[in-house]
C-alpha cells in the first residue's frame, strides 16, 4: 500500500498555480493506484478557511479532485492546520473524508508506529501563539465566528493573517519551531519511534536518539509529497512550474530530497 502525505499547501485564489498542482497530483494518484492507498493532509491545506457554507468558485476543482479519490480506492484523511480550523462536517462528508485528531497513529508495519501531527502544537516556546491556538480551537469561539455573515469572517480571516504575519516577524525563527522535547515526550507517550509533521516550513528529516522526525515541505515554489511504503518513507519535491500534466508527478521525475527505512 501507498500512503501519501502533504501539508501547508495554502490553496487560495491567490495561488492558481498550486491549485492546478494539487489536482495534477490527485490525478496522478488515480491513474497509479490500482489497489487501495491512502492520502493524508496534515493540516493547512487552505490558506484559510471560513465555513462550510463557503463555496467560491476556485474551490470546485479542488472539491471534484478529492471527490474522485473515491473511484480510486484511495481513502482520504485530514486534520487540521492553524489557518483551517473550521473545517468540518459538510466538508468531510462531500469530500468522503475521515477527520485525524493532532495525534494520530498508523501502523504501516509490525515493527514501526508513526505519529502524525499538523505540527504547531509543538511550538511550546511561543506562549502568545499557544494563547491565540487555544482560544480559536474553542467550540464556543468557533460557533460564535461561524455565526457571523459570510463577508465578515473573510475579513476576520484576514485580519487574521495579517496579525500572524506581523507577530512572526518580531519573532525569532527558534521560538517559532516546534520543541524537541515535546517531541519526544508525545512519541514516548504514544509508543512511536518517528514523527511525520508540517507548520514549520522547515522540510528536512532529523534524526534524534532515540526517533526520526520528517517535516513535510510546504508549498510555493517547490511542491511537496510524502511517500510511505512497507519498509521506507521518503519525501520528494519539484518546482511549482513543473508540474504541468500528471505525468510530472511520476516519483521517477521528482527529486528526491528524504528516505527513511521503517
Amino acid at each position: 500500500m501507498h500512503r501519501y502525505f502533504i501539508s501547508d499547501l495554502h490553496l487560495s485564489d491567490k495561488r492558481p498555480d498550486l491549485i492546478r498542482a494539487f489536482v495534477l497530483l490527485i490525478e496522478q494518484i488515480n491513474k497509479t493506484d490500482r489497489h487501495p492507498s491512502e492520502l493524508y493532509i496534515l493540516g493547512d491545506f487552505y490558506e484559510a478557511w471560513i465555513g462550510d457554507d463557503y463555496k467560491p468558485n476556485w474551490n470546485k476543482d479542488i472539491i471534484k479532485a478529492l471527490i474522485s479519490l473515491q473511484t480510486s480506492h484511495t481513502s482520504l484523511f485530514i486534520m487540521h492546520g492553524n489557518r483551517d480550523f473550521l473545517l468540518g462536517k459538510e466538508w468531510l462528508a462531500e469530500t468522503g473524508a475521515t477527520f485525524l485528531t493532532e495525534h494520530s497513529i498508523i501502523t504501516p508495519n509490525s515493527k514501526t508506529s508513526i505519529l502524525l501531527s499538523h505540527g504547531d502544537e509543538y511550538c511550546t516556546e511561543d506562549i502568545e501563539y499557544q494563547s491565540f491556538r487555544t482560544q480559536v480551537r474553542q467550540k464556543a469561539w468557533q460557533e460564535q465566528v461561524l455565526s457571523m455573515p459570510l463577508e465578515q469572517r473573510i475579513s476576520l480571516a484576514e485580519k487574521l493573517r495579517n496579525d500572524s504575519k506581523s507577530m512572526s516577524s518580531d519573532k525569532h525563527n527558534d521560538i517559532m519551531d516546534v520543541t524537541e522535547s515535546e517531541i519526544a515526550n508525545k512519541l514516548e507517550q504514544h509508543q512511536c519511534r518517528v514523527c511525520i509533521h508540517g507548520h514549520t516550513h522547515k522540510p528536512f528529516l532529523h534524526h534524534e536518539n532515540h526517533y526520526d522526525r520528517l517535516v513535510l515541505g510546504d508549498w510555493d515554489q517547490e511542491v511537496w509529497v510524502a511517500v510511505l511504503d512497507d519498509d521506507s518513507l521518503t519525501q520528494y519535491k519539484t518546482p511549482a512550474n513543473s508540474i504541468n500534466t500528471s505525468c510530472d508527478w511520476e516519483l521517477t521525475s521528482l527529486k528526491l530530497a528524504h528516505q527513511l527505512a521503517v
